[in-house]
C-alpha cells in the first residue's frame, strides 16, 4: 500500500532511526521475568546485564528482514479470510473495555450476552474484518466469564478471522487449539496483541505469550503505546525513537523463534494530562505520532498498526465524533496495514458504546469505499 502522504522526510527519519539504535546501544531494553528471552537474544549477539538487553539495531533489522512484508489471516472461509499488507487496511474492534453503554444509553459491566451482541455486530459490519477478541471484560455476576467460552462465542457466530488471548501462555495455546491451530500449521488463524509497557519495558505474560505465539506461525501485533510526558519524553520526536527501539526488540523476538512468523509493528504516543493523570486521546500530537509511526514502522518491512475512532469524550457526542474522525483519519492518510480499536470507543478506552459503534461504521464504510474508488481509478 502506498502513502498518500508522508509526514517525515529522509534526513528527519534517519535521524529518528539513529537516535533508537542509540537507545538500544546505550540503554537498552529490560525483559522481566523470562530467561527464554534473555537466552533467544544472548544468541544473536545481544550483551545481558541482568535483565537488561543492548543490540546492535542493525543487527534487529537484519532479524526483522525475516518477516513477512503481508501474510492472510485466515477465517473460516477463503471468502472471510483477510490480507493485512494489502492494498486495503484491516479492519479490527476494539479491545478491552470494561463496560457497555447500550442504545438505550444505560451503562453497566459487560455480560456474556453483552459479548454475544457484540460479536454479532462486528460479523455483521462490512466495515469490520475480524470479530477481534475481548470485546468487552464479560461478568457472569462478580466472576469473569472463562476465556474460553469468549472464544467459543467467536468460532460459534462469526466466520470472520478472530485474534486470540494473551491472558496467559497456556490460555493462548488453550484458544490456539480450538481454533485448529497446529505447531506445524503455516496458516495464520490467530492475531495476539503484544503491548509492551514503556518505557523499555517487556513484561513477563507478554514475552512468554510472544513466543508462544510465534513459535505457532501465529501472528503477533507488537505495541509500543506510549503517553508523552509519563512513560515516553514528551516530544513527538523523543517518543517515536523510544517506541521503535521498543517494538524492534520485540518484532526480533518472533524471527528468532521463528524465521517468517507474521508480525505487526505499532507506534502510537498521545499526551499525558497533569490535570487528571491520564492520556488524552484525538489530540494534534497523538495525530502527527501515528503518521510518522507508520513510516517508520514500514521501513522496517512489516504491516503497520494504526488506531480507529478512539476518544476521550464519555458519550457518542460531538467530541466524541471529532477526535474519532482525526484519529481514524491519521492511521488512515498514513495507510495503516491493521487499524485496532475500529469502533465503539469510548470514555478513554474504558467503555464500548453500542450508538458509537453505528455512528464509527458509517465513517468507516464511507472512508473504505473511497479508498476502493481511488484504488480503481488509479489514484496510487
Amino acid at each position: 500500500m502506498q502513502f498518500p502522504y508522508a509526514l517525515l522526510d529522509e534526513p528527519t527519519l534517519v535521524s529518528i532511526e539513529a537516535q533508537a539504535a542509540q537507545i538500544l546501544d546505550e540503554i537498552g531494553v529490560e525483559l522481566q521475568g523470562d530467561p527464554g528471552s534473555l537466552d533467544a537474544m544472548a544468541s544473536v549477539g545481544a550483551r545481558i546485564d541482568g535483565e537488561h538487553v543492548r543490540i546492535d539495531a542493525d543487527r534487529l533489522r537484519d532479524l526483522i528482514a525475516d518477516a513477512p512484508a503481508s501474510f492472510i489471516w485466515q477465517g473460516k472461509t477463503e471468502a472471510a479470510s483477510v490480507m493485512v499488507g494489502g492494498e486495503r487496511p484491516v479492519v479490527v474492534p476494539f479491545y478491552g473495555p470494561p463496560n457497555v453503554r447500550h442504545a438505550d444509553d444505560s451503562l453497566r459491566q459487560g455480560t456474556l450476552e453483552d459479548y454475544r451482541e457484540l460479536v454479532r455486530l462486528y460479523d455483521a459490519s462490512p466495515a469490520i474484518d475480524s470479530t477481534g477478541f475481548q470485546l468487552c471484560i464479560a461478568h457472569d455476576g462478580d466472576a469473569l466469564v472463562p476465556y474460553m467460552e469468549l472464544a467459543r462465542v467467536h468460532l460459534e457466530l462469526s466466520d470472520k478471522p478472530m485474534m486470540g488471548t494473551v491472558l496467559s501462555e497456556d490460555a493462548l495455546r488453550e484458544v490456539a487449539s480450538a481454533a485448529g491451530v497446529k505447531d506445524t500449521d503455516e496458516d495464520c488463524r490467530l492475531l495476539h496483541l503484544i503491548n509492551l509497557t514503556p518505557p523499555l519495558v517487556f513484561q513477563t505474560n507478554p514475552l512468554r505469550c510472544l513466543r508462544a505465539s510465534a513459535k505457532l506461525g501465529q501472528a503477533s501485533l507488537v505495541a509500543s503505546y506510549m503517553m508523552m510526558g509519563a512513560t515516553a519524553p514528551v516530544t513527538v520526536a523523543g517518543a517515536l525513537a523510544q517506541g521503535l527501539a521498543e517494538i524492534m526488540v520485540g518484532l526480533a523476538l518472533t524471527q528468532i523463534y521463528r524465521p517468517g512468523a507474521p508480525v505487526v509493528g505499532g507506534i502510537f504516543a498521545t499526551p499525558f494530562s497533569m490535570q487528571f493523570m491520564g492520556p488524552i486521546f484525538g489530540t494534534p500530537e497523538s495525530h502527527l505520532a501515528q503518521l510518522a509511526g507508520c513510516q517508520l514502522v514500514r521501513r522496517l518491512g512489516v504491516p503497520c498498526r494504526g488506531d480507529g475512532l478512539v476518544t476521550s469524550s464519555k458519550i457518542n457526542d460531538a467530541q466524541a465524533g471529532y477526535e474519532g474522525a482525526s484519529a481514524f483519519g491519521a492511521s488512515f492518510m498514513g495507510r495503516a496495514d491493521l487499524i485496532l480499536h475500529a469502533a465503539g470507543w469510548l470514555e478513554f478506552g474504558r467503555t464500548v458504546g453500542v450508538e458509537k459503534f453505528a455512528s464509527d461504521e458509517a465513517i468507516l464504510k464511507a472512508q473504505l469505499s473511497n479508498l476502493q474508488i481511488r484504488h480503481s481509478s488509479g489514484y496510487f
